[in-house]
């Protein structure tokens, strides 16, 4: 019985003898696949957050790829340092068209166990593309979906706005149309569809094929309209002082009429706000709410216009402001070189800008937004869209404005 027990306790000690070193190469090679995952995982994440990191300057003002890209690479290199991979290669790239940053890392993972059972190194490689949606102030908006050319530059038009974003909705191919001797120099242009015109016409170029943004006053409740206060009001000549209330059948301010608005809500009812000829019309505070048939704008002539929106109320930040659901499409126009102070948001859901001024629309004031169903320019206007939201204390609307543009996307 002794001797069957030393030859049993002989042939264990034997087969472990024989498998231990196949033992401990799979414990050699979990313990090296283990710190070979930890890494790869580590150094996705380094890429990860130096891109998004990257991407974040997009939303600063006058950013552009190259800075981008080296925010991007020194924040990797500092990270990558502190996790122990400092000899680890780092490579970013910062489109400003697109608003991306590319980050990649390569690292050479050397097995600490058994390196024989792997090829030795391995290169690790991982990739990061961080995108920030817009990365400006979104000052336009153009929503139709559908339409050919919903933003649309003619002729000698200009549209300036270098801290703004612009988007057109549009999924046609020329959703976006600046032709002829027109110039759109924005922050960032950016069409669903494609665009029309050519690399003259626009300063950057167009980015296409973009996420359609939706409007960001799809919920904005309308003021209450009570019975008229006027019907058909005119003043054609002599100062005149103007106080809230509700406008039938239209509101014109004409000839040589120099019109103070008092703050407070205007609302234009089945009829037109007329500002023409030679008439001067200033008011601060004041919002104008269309409703009811017919109910557009004209601002003409040779009309000095300064208007600034509500600081709050319903109409807080709205300087024009067009009801949801109207019949057609109403048009809402400035031909006036005079018209250069508008501060606040123009909000024309169904509506359509036009501006064909011969001269500078909206350049004194501190900010202006429009979100229109189609905007178009025309002539020789230059309409100036300033982003010196600093400098007014009316209000932004959510969705426009300083910090519309905070998203940042990752993908890898």
């Amino acid at each position: 019985m002794r001797r069957d027990s030393e030859l049993e306790s002989g042939n264990v000690a034997l087969t472990f003898a024989l498998l231990l070193p196949m033992l401990l190469c799979a414990a050699g090679a979990g313990f090296d696949f283990s710190r070979y995952h930890f890494a790869h995982t580590s150094l996705q994440e380094v890429a990860d957050a130096a891109a998004i990191a990257g991407a974040r300057q997009y939303l600063l003002k006058k950013a552009d790829g190259a800075t981008a890209a080296a925010i991007a690479e020194d924040a990797a290199r500092r990270r990558l340092e502190s996790e122990g991979f400092p000899a680890a290669a780092v490579e970013a790239e910062g489109v400003s068209r697109s608003a991306t940053v590319d980050v990649d890392i390569g690292y050479d993972f050397t097995p600490t166990l058994f390196v024989s059972i792997f090829e030795s190194p391995i290169h690790i490689a991982v990739h990061a593309t961080a995108t920030a949606s817009g990365g400006s102030n979104i000052c336009v908006i153009g929503t139709d979906e559908n339409a050919t050319r919903t933003v649309y530059l003619d002729g000698n038009a200009k549209l300036t706005g270098e801290d703004c974003a612009l988007f057109s909705n549009s999924k046609s191919s020329a959703g976006l149309a600046v032709l002829n001797n027109a110039k759109l120099k924005v922050g960032l242009s950016c069409t669903a569809g494609g665009y029309d015109g050519s690399s003259m016409n626009y300063d950057p170029a167009p980015v296409s094929d973009c996420p359609a943004r939706s409007d960001p006053l799809t919920d904005r409740a309308p003021p209450a309209v009570q019975a008229c206060d006027h019907t058909a009001f005119a003043a054609v000549s002599g100062a005149v002082t103007l106080f809230p209330g509700v406008y039938c059948e239209g509101l014109t301010i004409d000839q040589s009429a120099d019109a103070t608005f008092k703050p407070g809500v205007y609302v234009i009812k089945d009829g037109q706000l007329r500002i023409h000829g030679n008439s001067r019309a200033t008011g601060e505070g004041v919002g104008f709410f269309f409703t009811g048939s017919g109910a557009q704008m004209t601002i003409g002539g040779e009309a000095d216009v300064d208007f600034s929106a509500p600081t709050s109320g319903p109409l807080a930040g709205l300087l024009i402001f067009e009801e949801q659901q109207s019949a057609g499409t109403r048009l809402f126009r400035i031909t006036s070189p005079n018209a250069r102070r508008l501060v606040g948001t123009i909000y024309l859901p169904q509506g359509r800008f036009l501006a064909d001024a011969n001269g500078a629309v909206a350049d004194l004031s501190e900010y202006t937004a429009i979100v229109a169903r189609r905007i178009e320019l025309n002539s020789d206007v230059n309409l100036v869209l300033n982003a010196d939201y600093h400098l007014s204390n009316v209000p932004v609307p959510e969705g426009l404005g300083p910090g519309s543009e905070g998203g940042v996307s990752l993908r890898r």
